[in-house]
């Protein structure tokens, strides 16, 4: 262990080696990829919550009485923007 004196007399402005460099840079690197990966998922959260929510929230929509999607379609169907002959039974 170093005296105080001693530790007074050392100086201060040494530089690092550059294997310090490399270590400091990779932990600021890792500390910030680990704060953005936080964040994002914190927003994520928030915005599963928010939507959660804001569904609970929605009035319940009216049921329908349709139940076949395509004999829906095949009412609103207009035949005028085909060429097909209705008569034609070859395909």
């Amino acid at each position: 262990m170093l005296s105080p004196e001693t530790l007074a007399t050392l100086p201060t402005n040494r530089p690092l080696p550059p294997e310090a460099y490399r270590a400091i840079s990779s932990h600021t690197l890792f500390v910030a990829i680990i704060g953005v990966l936080a964040v994002i998922m914190l927003g994520l959260v928030i915005t599963t919550k928010r939507a959660q929510r804001r569904k609970a929230n929605a009035p319940k929509p009216d049921p329908t009485t349709h139940t076949d999607a395509w004999t829906e379609s095949g009412k609103r169907f207009d035949p005028s923007i085909t060429e097909i002959d209705p008569s034609d039974d070859e395909l």
